[in-house]
């Protein structure tokens, strides 16, 4: 997924040919361009956790970097403008 915008604190938006979906507590940190690989989901805790691979667009996408992330949120954009219209504070 293509990391394409930034939401909230920390939380990034991601976005493939399947949909949406925003991602927090990463330790690198992402910028617009990079690209995210979920790969395995890990044991649940509040939010699911992802075992993930990272491509960074500044590294013209050489190479994977390893790194876990939780997952908030998956779906297409509608409903991801019902979930931030729910999840944001008016």
């Amino acid at each position: 997924m293509d990391v394409i915008g930034y939401l909230h604190h920390e939380d990034l938006l991601l976005e493939d040919e399947h949909g949406v979906a925003i991602i927090g507590g990463a330790n690198y940190v992402l910028s617009v361009g990079d690209k995210v690989f979920l790969r395995k989901k890990l044991p649940d805790q509040h939010y699911p956790r992802y075992l993930v691979d990272i491509s960074f667009a500044s590294n013209q996408y050489q190479g994977l970097f390893e790194d876990e992330c939780a997952v908030k949120f998956t779906g297409n954009r509608a409903e991801l403008a019902q979930y931030l219209t729910a999840t944001t504070v008016h």
